[in-house]
């Protein structure tokens, strides 16, 4: 039934009013259907979006980490180097070794009479390098001196040690306030890295 209002109107005019209610109704059934498809469509780009953003994050801390990982293994190494001997050369670290248990020596009055140093040892990574040191020195002096190298950076193991008194017959009383001295035998050793292999030269053509 056509409503009297318009009924009224030209037939131009109620074919206009048809057509625009014909728009309303089918922008009405197209919000109803194509607004939740819009709302999910946008749902879907923000989290592809997002999960894109974090992939790429992703990616870069990935790339970065070759050099984090290379960065953390040198602070280990230079924080484990403090324990070893500084030089990897046998005859260098060997000369630094005798240089360190010659000063824990004399710096707590001991009397160095020869010092050599010991054949280096392979132990896997690293080398063991090692001397041979007759002192003399009292008995609160040699506590102090082996006190010191126990206690000392880089670390030294003191693999043997013989001590001989220097008046060791009967009835031997030392001086007033005077302590005794002891002919004091030391194998002391520390442990040197290996030295770096060289790269081999390129053949000659």
């Amino acid at each position: 039934m056509t409503p009297a209002l318009v009924a009224r109107l030209s037939p131009g005019r109620q074919r206009a009013v048809a057509f625009a209610i014909f728009i309303a109704l089918v922008a009405v059934v197209l919000g109803a259907v194509l607004g939740p498809v819009m709302v999910l469509h946008r749902h879907y780009d923000e989290a592809i979006a997002d999960t894109s953003s974090r992939i790429d994050r992703l990616r870069r801390v990935a790339a970065q980490a070759p050099a984090l990982r290379r960065g953390l293994e040198a602070m280990k190494e230079r924080d484990g180097r403090r324990f070893f001997l500084k030089n990897t050369a046998p005859n260098l670290a060997g000369a630094e070794l005798q240089e360190v248990v010659k000063a824990a020596i004399e710096s707590n009055s001991g009397r160095i009479t020869t010092s050599q140093n010991t054949s280096a040892r392979e132990d896997g990574r690293f080398k063991q390098i090692g001397v041979n040191v007759q002192f003399f020195a009292t008995t609160p002096a040699l506590q102090k001196i082996l006190n010191v190298l126990e206690s000392q950076q880089p670390y030294l193991l003191v693999d043997n040690i013989t001590v001989r008194p220097l008046n060791a017959f009967r009835g031997f009383k030392p001086g007033a306030g005077q302590e005794p001295e002891v002919n004091v035998q030391l194998d002391v050793s520390a442990f040197a890295y290996a030295e770096p292999v060289k790269p081999a030269a390129p053949a000659k053509s």
